[in-house]
């Protein structure tokens, strides 16, 4: 019924043949024998089931550089075109022609051929032949990077321009050269740090190997020449380092231990240096702008800078540590031995206490900047003081209350006197009490 044996079958594209061909295959059967480029007519027996399966579902126009992507197969049927859900095309069963010949549009439509519809998207900067240029911030004077391109071909940089067929990949960028170094030319220590590119497709990854999307597009610095201007190329990145000593002293230029951290600022990048000897850090102006000092933050005195950018760095940095002490006297000056002072530094929260020896003098060391507080006791009595190392004059003296003479030690002049007063009062009263007892003179005799 509809057609003698055989039966014909029109499969057409949309795809002009100068952007390339659209291979089929029939019944799933093995190519070359099964295979067949569009348009072609089939011929089928009457009452037969076949499959037809589109090959190449997304290609680059030869002529064009448009992109291609098959979106399904399509007839002219009774109520106007009609979408197949299925690739394979299922036909069958076969009872009439569906040619190009025979086709009425209507409607109602028949007798139409089937076509394999491609969505049809402009050409994204490149036609046959896309570029990807790659490239390192390892100058060629310190060292060479290799680069595996998919697993295969190797390059070395700094730079490369590399041709992908347009439509193809992914591919994948492998950096095998050791990814910690020392620079041949400047001594700097390069350690392997991320790709990245300059375009906005292709994400960071700290990652060794990067993985490229599908290939549309030029992957090249845009001020190149048409028509190898692109979005950005790759770039294998290098932490460029040198090494950093640093010492410490307090603002009178004294040696002071180092501090708990120290840290550094470069732009938007901060970091806490714990380890100060050769200590390997970016290559960058650095800014100090931190410091913890005997648990004390703030310790940085101004704001030095760290110049890393052409070589290895040897400094001093000058913290808010100042050398203090806390003498105790009496009304008369005099040191007061036995005295409990004790100190609370407000900075980092800590407390001491110290005993004074016969100098009436203790040593309280490098202490933080800022505030701390003083209780001095004595007998029973104490007395309180509040002050700063950075402005307070050393030793700071404190009056002890209770001392004798106003101090914890007697004044030797005022005991000379005591004992002088003494000695003389003594023999005053000898002489007193011996007028007292001396016997009268006998009483005159008459004769």
């Amino acid at each position: 019924m509809g057609c003698t044996t055989p039966c014909s079958v029109d499969t057409i594209t949309n795809v002009p043949s100068s952007e390339g061909a659209v291979q089929v295959q029939l019944d799933g059967a093995a190519c070359p024998v099964n295979c067949f480029n569009l348009n072609h007519t089939f011929t089928f027996n009457n009452n037969t089931y076949h499959t037809v399966k589109v090959l190449n579902t997304f290609f680059i126009g030869a002529s064009t550089g448009k992109r291609y992507t098959f979106s399904g197969w399509y007839t002219y049927g009774p109520s106007g075109w009609y979408q197949f859900d299925t690739n394979p095309l299922n036909l069958g069963p076969i009872y009439i022609d569906y040619t190009v010949a025979k086709c009425q549009t209507g409607p109602p439509g028949q007798n139409c051929p089937f076509w394999a519809v491609y969505a049809v998207t402009p050409p994204l900067g490149c036609k046959t032949n896309c570029y990807m240029d790659v490239s390192t911030n390892v100058p060629s004077a310190d060292g060479t990077v290799t680069v595996k391109i998919d697993n295969a071909i190797s390059y070395g940089l700094p730079q490369v321009s590399l041709p992908f067929g347009n439509g193809s990949g992914p591919h994948t960028l492998q950096v095998t050269s050791p990814t910690t170094f020392i620079g041949a030319s400047s001594g700097a220590r390069y350690v392997w740090k991320q790709w990245s590119c300059a375009c906005s497709d292709i994400a960071s990854t700290t990652g060794t190997t990067l993985t490229t999307p599908v290939i549309y597009k030029n992957y090249t610095d845009p001020a190149r020449s048409p028509p190898f201007n692109g979005v950005g190329g790759l770039t294998a990145t290098f932490d460029k380092q040198f090494q950093l000593t640093l010492s410490f002293v307090d603002p009178g230029n004294q040696p002071i231990a180092a501090p708990a951290y120290l840290t550094l600022t470069s732009g938007s990048t901060a970091m806490n240096l714990t380890s100060y000897s050769s200590q390997w850090t970016r290559a960058a102006s650095w800014t100090v702008t931190d410091a913890m000092w005997e648990g004390a933050k703030g310790m940085v005195l101004g704001s030095p800078t760290i110049d890393l950018t052409g070589g290895a760095v040897t400094m001093t940095i000058a913290l808010k540590a100042y050398s203090a002490s806390v003498k105790t006297v009496d009304g008369s000056g005099n040191p007061v031995s036995g005295v409990t002072v004790t100190v609370s530094f407000v900075g980092n929260s800590t407390t001491k206490t110290f005993t004074t020896d016969n100098t009436g003098i203790i040593q309280l060391g490098h202490i933080p900047s800022g505030p701390y507080n003083v209780q001095v006791t004595y007998q029973g009595k104490s007395t309180n003081w509040a002050t700063d190392a950075s402005i307070a004059s050393q030793p700071l003296t404190i009056t002890v209350p209770g001392a004798a003479g106003g101090g914890g030690t007697t004044n030797s002049t005022a005991v000379s006197a005591v004992v002088l007063l003494t000695i003389f009062g003594l023999a005053f009263l000898l002489v007193i009490l011996a007028i007292r007892v001396r016997k009268p003179p006998p009483p005159p005799k008459i004769e």
